[in-house]
């Protein structure tokens, strides 16, 4: 459950009137360790997991815009890990912009974007198959191995979030299933191997 912001904001300004950190360690594509030893996570995009599609270059590009550098947090609140959530600003520049320009990540968000700014870029990312769009690692048809077209996807509503559901050739609607390896999303070359995975058939499928 998310404590509201003001809390974080307060105990933040003590000693720290400017919310200005020094930035030692990046975890990931949207997760960082200040000098006081807080871990800081975006408040409006997402990073793939480092051993997924992407990831190694989300943690990369975040590294040449932050790591070593002074920051300022706009902190939001605590995630359920205990992390921090916060929009970013290095001098007059927003990380947040700057990582989803990069195409490494994508744009997620409880948090009003005004303008859509950042929700617009995402999109021009996603039609222009930059970063996380481009084929390796979201694909319709699988260019390593054709004969296994079998679509094993992970929902992100939060309905049904973590269900693990395959489509088969013969699905409904399969050729506009995407495979987002970015998100853990796998090929599988029959029914059995997606079942061992964890996962189940699609509603859709016959």
């Amino acid at each position: 459950m998310l404590i509201p912001a003001m809390l974080f904001m307060m105990q933040q300004v003590k000693g720290n009137p400017f919310n200005t950190y020094l930035v030692t360690k990046v975890i990931d594509g949207d997760t960082f360790q200040t000098a006081e030893m807080m871990n800081i996570r975006f408040d409006t995009l997402d990073a793939p997991e480092l051993a997924n599609c992407g990831g190694m270059e989300a943690k990369e590009q975040l590294q040449k815009l932050i790591e070593g550098k002074k920051v300022r947090l706009d902190i939001q609140a605590r995630d359920a890990n205990g992390r921090q959530v916060a929009s970013v600003w290095a001098g007059k520049t927003w990380i947040d912009q700057k990582m989803i320009e990069s195409g490494w990540v994508v744009y997620s968000s409880s948090v009003v974007d005004k303008g859509h700014v950042l929700q617009e870029l995402d999109k021009k990312n996603e039609k222009e198959k930059i970063g996380l769009y481009a084929e390796k690692c979201t694909q319709y048809t699988n260019p390593d191995k054709p004969k296994c077209q079998i679509k094993g996807n992970i929902a992100g509503d939060w309905d049904h979030k973590g269900d693990k559901i395959y489509h088969a050739p013969g699905c409904a609607q399969y050729s506009s299933v995407r495979v987002e390896k970015w998100r853990g999303e796998e090929w599988f070359c029959n029914e059995k191997q997606a079942i061992e995975a964890g996962y189940r058939k699609s509603e859709r499928c016959p």
